[in-house]
């Protein structure tokens, strides 16, 4: 390349080209001080030194000596304006020392002269994305394949910048068209691994990093890529292994090791967790792996003692941190997990949670970013912008989606917002056939804000707050006139921007408003908070061998995940198996099988010999799920927290779900649906009174039939209901005018 860049045969002083002949040959060999001695014989003559300071500096290049490379670079140019190799070469240094404008402005001279220059074309769209300037960095990135085809390595980055501007779906198109022509390049791989990632595909991101570490097997990074694959596809074990072997071969691997204590912790196993984020401090003392290490909450507490243990460290550990000014760049992905079990302990969460909102406020202060402009459109149809990243098939989009499809247009513009990363499937697409506008958010939180921002809405409807780090804290900022959450995830966020908590009075008791850092309304008559469509297959009619069970004795259902049921609800399964001597209790495995492991050495602490009547049975589909709903004789709330789901579903088939009301409102909306069919043979005043019901169910046959004809009577009235829609719309107008 170099010979025919100056041109060795032409006519010239017979001693400058020997010299330039030897220089080339040092560089060839590696030998670039010698090149540049040679180089520097060679300017015999005014008109040859553009040509001799150009080598300098591509000597001065191999060295990275690259401030010594702009001099010489700068010298060539000025000898010869509009040189494209040494515009290409000037732009090359300035992008490696950082002078990003003068990068830009010597690739942009050197198109101007060749428009057709791929690699020029290229080089300017990398250094614009490595700039930050994302989205002017695709059409430099285009026009490079676009002139270079069949360049793998010019496919691979035009991926890189669909993925930075969050454009998944063209990013993996353009890495399979990389490794369409090289099927050999592994860093595609590794990359269409991560863009599947961001996209929940976790099985084909799993083949995909499998394929990067075919090529390249000890490649740390995609060792740890593939953990975080596999734990997004809840195969934690594996997950470990991956984060295992990714810091056997670097040690000093800090993003596997704060991801394996990351999983550790999801697996329940929390005394590993907090020796694994001591190893990752180690290696990166940094603040926002203190902030996770200092925050962790087992996913299954082992005792009412635990709880109140775990909760006055996480209080103390938050205090330490705010005191010690402890800073973050980018929370959402610094900060996996933002409280999400501290629901589950039956206690008042919003002193910990506005706690917990104070830390990362003082820590990042740019969550707090505002709207610019007006603060409302004051004209037309509401515009409601309902936003998650479960609106899917999953219990977020079975309970949004009756909403999103039944406001009355004539006052409501509705806006389905996917925050990242959305999944397509049948529900998904309903959803977005029955909204007005769909809006897939990217993963970078503030290009999120400002799409958000440009939309223009009157509120901002957030469908749960506190099941992923994303939306959490996008809720810090201020994106519209009214911002809301209801019972998506049911627990106050202790967010200052978040005006309003949607509720029922049914689910409220007579202090509800105290438990919200939120402004507290209730919808009136409502037993659900979700226009909700009744399933329209009903189950099967299996029997208990289809499942595994015994053919003999009461079942008695408790199909929440196992870190729902609270320590305290043991005592009374343990009761209840006493006074149904040949009764046997029905879990499901769920997706981590440690939980259930977990839970079932706690239980066994309860129950003694009585294991030997808990029956786990794997996950099932809709259908069967519903099946074994029919099945059982009696399903069990766990006192604290309840399911608006699971209970729904069992109302479905006829099957009564026995319930203790308790202080707060997500351990109070089971009670709540009784209230709204007005019906109350299942709703318990005390733990015996729980034990009672539940017994009387499971041996008394006669009074199951008629408990459930109840419920199949009245439960038209939880189902597909009108008023729940008119509710919300008499909020969002109310809300909005409170707003203006």
């Amino acid at each position: 390349m170099l010979k025919r860049l100056f041109g060795i045969g032409r006519a010239k002083a017979p001693d400058r080209v020997k010299r330039i002949q030897e220089g080339l040959a040092h560089l060839d060999a590696g030998r670039p001080a010698e090149a540049r001695a040679s180089f520097e014989q060679a300017m015999t003559g005014s008109d040859v030194d553009a040509d001799a300071w150009l080598l300098i500096g591509l000597s001065h290049q191999r060295e990275h000596e690259h401030e010594a490379a702009l001099a010489a670079f700068q010298r060539a140019i000025a000898l010869r304006p509009g040189d494209q190799d040494t515009l290409a070469a000037l732009a090359a240094s300035n992008r490696v020392v950082g002078n990003v404008e003068a990068s830009i402005s010597a690739y942009r001279a050197l198109l101007e002269r060749d428009p057709c220059a791929a690699q020029a074309w290229n080089d300017l769209g990398l250094t614009l994305l490595e700039s930050g300037a994302v989205s002017m960095a695709l059409e430099p990135l285009e026009k490079a394949v676009a002139n270079a085809p069949d360049r793998a390595d010019f496919r691979f980055n035009l991926g890189n910048g669909y993925r930075a501007n969050g454009l998944v779906d063209r990013a993996i198109e353009a890495y399979r068209a990389s490794l369409a022509i090289d099927p050999r390049y592994a860093p595609a791989w590794n990359n269409l691994g991560i863009a599947y990632h961001h996209s929940g595909r976790f099985a084909p991101a799993i083949q995909s990093f499998s394929q990067a570490l075919a090529l390249a097997p000890d490649d740390a990074d995609v060792h740890n890529n593939l953990g975080s694959a596999l734990q997004g596809d809840g195969r934690l074990s594996e997950a470990v292994a991956g984060f295992q072997r990714a810091l056997q071969i670097d040690p000093r691997h800090s993003n596997a090791a704060s991801n394996l204590a990351q999983a550790f912790q999801e697996l329940g196993e929390d005394s590993r967790a907090r020796e694994a984020f001591a190893v990752a401090l180690s290696i990166a003392p940094t603040d926002a792996l203190r902030i996770r290490a200092a925050t962790v909450i087992p996913v299954i507490a082992m005792s009412r003692a635990d709880i109140l243990e775990t909760r006055a460290l996480l209080a103390e550990n938050i205090e330490t941190l705010y005191r010690e000014g402890v800073r973050l760049e980018r929370p959402e992905r610094e900060v996996p997990t933002v409280g999400f079990h501290l629901a589950f302990h039956g206690l008042d969460d919003r002193p910990l949670q506005e706690s917990l909102a104070s830390l990362y406020l003082r820590a990042c202060p740019s969550l707090a970013w505002a709207k610019p402009g007006p603060k409302g459109r004051g004209r037309g149809r509401i515009r409601v912008g309902f936003i998650s990243r479960f609106l899917c098939a999953h219990s977020i989009g079975k309970t949004s989606r009756g909403l999103i499809a039944e406001l009355n247009r004539a006052r409501f513009e509705v806006l389905a917002i996917h925050a990242p990363p959305s999944r397509d499937d049948d529900m998904a697409r309903w959803i977005r056939s029955h909204a007005d506008v769909n809006v897939d958010l990217p993963f970078d939180l503030q290009a999120a804000r400002e799409i958000i921002a440009r939309l223009d809405l009157d509120i901002l409807f957030f469908q749960d707050i506190g099941m992923d780090a994303y939306t959490y804290f996008l809720a810090f900022s201020r994106l519209a006139p009214v911002q809301c959450v209801s019972f998506g995830f049911p627990d106050t966020t202790g967010i200052p921007n978040m005006d309003w908590w949607v509720s029922s009075e049914f689910f409220e008791p007579h202090d509800g408003d105290t438990h919200y850092s939120e402004r507290l309304w209730r919808a009136r008559d409502v037993g659900t908070l979700a226009y909700y469509y009744r399933p329209e297959r009903l189950g099967d009619r299996l029997s208990r061998e289809d499942f595994g069970l015994d053919s003999r004795g009461a079942l008695y259902l408790c199909s929440h995940s196992v870190f729902r049921i609270h320590p305290d609800f043991d005592a009374v399964i343990s009761n209840l198996l006493d006074a149904d001597p040949t009764g046997n209790l029905v879990i499901l495995r769920g997706t981590q099988p440690h939980w259930v492991s977990r839970y079932l050495e706690r239980l066994g602490r309860t129950l003694g010999d009585r294991m030997a009547r808990v029956r786990v049975v794997p996950n099932q589909s809709h259908d069967r799920f519903l099946a074994l709903m029919r099945l059982a004789d009696a399903v069990l709330d766990p006192t604290h927290f309840n399911g608006m789901n699971n209970s729904l579903d069992a109302f479905s088939v006829g099957t009564p779900v026995v319930t203790l009301p308790r202080t707060f409102q997500r351990g109070r909306h089971t009670y709540g649906m009784y209230r709204c069919m007005g019906l109350d043979h299942c709703v318990a005043s005390s733990e015996d009174d729980y034990v009672r019901i539940a017994a009387r169910l499971g041996r008394e046959s006669d009074f199951r039939q008629a408990v459930s004809r109840d419920i199949v009577e009245r439960s038209t009235l939880l189902f597909e209901d009108a008023r729940v829609v008119r509710e919300f719309e008499r909020f969002f107008e109310e809300s909005l005018e409170c707003a203006r």
